[in-house]
């Protein structure tokens, strides 16, 4: 009976990862807002190494950084939905991510070889590849429509 759906299968626990994963993608979102808006007197107060990665961002990160975060809070909304894009929205903000990102693993002299400073963004990137890969599990069991 392959091409079936099974959404009235999906286990009750995939609701809960669902509003975990909304929850995560909200915080995204907060935190883009937050470090968006802040003042020049905030960047101020920056430890030196975070205030000059943050001064010298581009355009095409703070863009990745946008995109990554809507997009994969539209994913876990989808997932809530069971709904058959939910994995595309995932695939797409974990690009975004990989893209954000890039600048300070490869281009940000200040975060090259400073782990603590890593080590969060990493964390972002395996939570973006945890949320493709359990959506796409999903969706081949037939939870998403």
């Amino acid at each position: 009976m392959t091409g079936q759906l099974n959404i009235n299968a999906a286990p009750k626990w995939l609701l809960w990862v669902g509003i975990l994963f909304l929850l995560w993608n909200l915080m995204g979102v907060g935190a883009f807002a937050s470090q968006w808006s802040m003042s020049a007197d905030d960047i101020g107060k920056l430890p030196p190494d975070q205030r000059d990665l943050w001064l010298a961002m581009p355009g095409w990160a703070w863009a990745a950084y946008a995109i990554g975060v809507v997009v994969g809070t539209l994913g876990a909304i989808g997932l809530l939905l069971r709904k058959w894009w939910a994995p595309l929205a995932f695939a797409l903000s974990l690009i975004a991510v990989l893209v954000q990102f890039s600048y300070p693993f490869l281009f940000a002299q200040q975060a090259q070889g400073d782990m603590a400073m890593l080590a969060f963004p990493i964390f972002i990137v395996v939570m973006a590849i945890i949320q493709w890969q359990l959506s796409r599990a999903w969706q081949r069991k037939g939870w998403l429509a």
